[in-house]
């Protein structure tokens, strides 16, 4: 769940799972803008997570910088149901506290990275790393993982972690000896004028992807946002970075988004379980 709120100085934004698994740590991100909309860096950042009906005492979490005016903070809930963060925010002399709320269930294997409604991929058109056009239609008949990268990303926990993902699901499909002809992985780009069909190749072959159901796409920077803005991908170049979040979807054979995986860091056997 997610959710948003304005003081006179801050807004913040909580993100956190909708599913976490008892007795293991999860992660909790909080974004902090100014009123310009600016991401706020170098801020003390802290929450206090308690049952809203219930009570269980007080979860204390200290969130670590991350960049672009995110914070990551990791706690071990004890049970499911509807909490609420008191977070607090101080930065230059300033200090602000505000409540979010959020909801949570128990991960199933039913519910896990499930998505409520099951978005349909829009027409596009894009080149892969032979130069071959790709459409919609393409992608039809398979079940698709596709994910958003770009080849000179220099965060060590984004682009690389998001395309290690795909090498470990490779490499659980052929241990597991799993058919992968009903599959097809899609990394797009985010920087297509950098990324070139012949890039991306040299890029897939230094990963040693197995090119036979994965596709490193690129092409009109109008045509990726048709992608992106339907799945909610938000992203900006400054200079030769682009920011951009991390998420990995995948589809049924209809097109129809079924599962949404949040963050680079992807359980390996929650993907497979999805996937197979």
């Amino acid at each position: 769940m997610a959710g948003c709120s304005n003081t006179n100085t801050y807004s913040v934004k909580l993100s956190t799972p909708k599913t976490f698994t008892p007795g293991k740590t999860m992660a909790i991100q909080f974004k902090v803008v100014d009123k310009q909309g600016t991401p706020v860096n170098g801020a003390n950042v802290n929450a206090d997570l308690n049952m809203k009906n219930m009570d269980h005492g007080t979860l204390p979490i200290h969130a670590d910088e991350i960049g672009d005016g995110k914070y990551i903070g990791s706690v071990n809930l004890p049970m499911q149901g509807d909490w609420v963060a008191t977070i607090s925010v101080e930065h230059n002399g300033a200090k602000m506290e505000v409540e979010k709320q959020f909801t949570i269930e128990v991960k199933t294997a039913e519910n896990a990275h499930k998505v409520a409604s099951q978005m349909a991929l829009p027409d596009f058109t894009l080149l892969d790393e032979n130069g071959n056009t790709v459409t919609k239609q393409n992608l039809l008949g398979k079940k698709v993982v596709m994910t958003f990268t770009y080849l000179n990303c220099i965060d060590p926990n984004a682009c690389p972690v998001l395309l290690a993902n795909f090498s470990s699901l490779q490499q659980d499909i052929k241990t597991k000896a799993i058919n992968p002809d009903h599959l097809l992985l899609l990394s797009v780009s985010l920087d297509p004028e950098n990324d070139t069909p012949e890039a991306m190749k040299h890029h897939a072959e230094k990963m040693n992807f197995d090119m036979s159901y994965l596709k490193m796409l690129t092409g009109n920077m109008s045509e990726i946002q048709k992608l992106t803005n339907t799945l909610g991908v938000h992203f900006e170049k400054k200079d030769t970075e682009v920011l951009h979040d991390n998420k990995t979807f995948v589809f049924n054979e209809n097109g129809k988004l079924t599962h949404e995986f949040t963050g680079s860091f992807i359980d390996r056997e929650e993907m497979l379980q999805v996937v197979k």
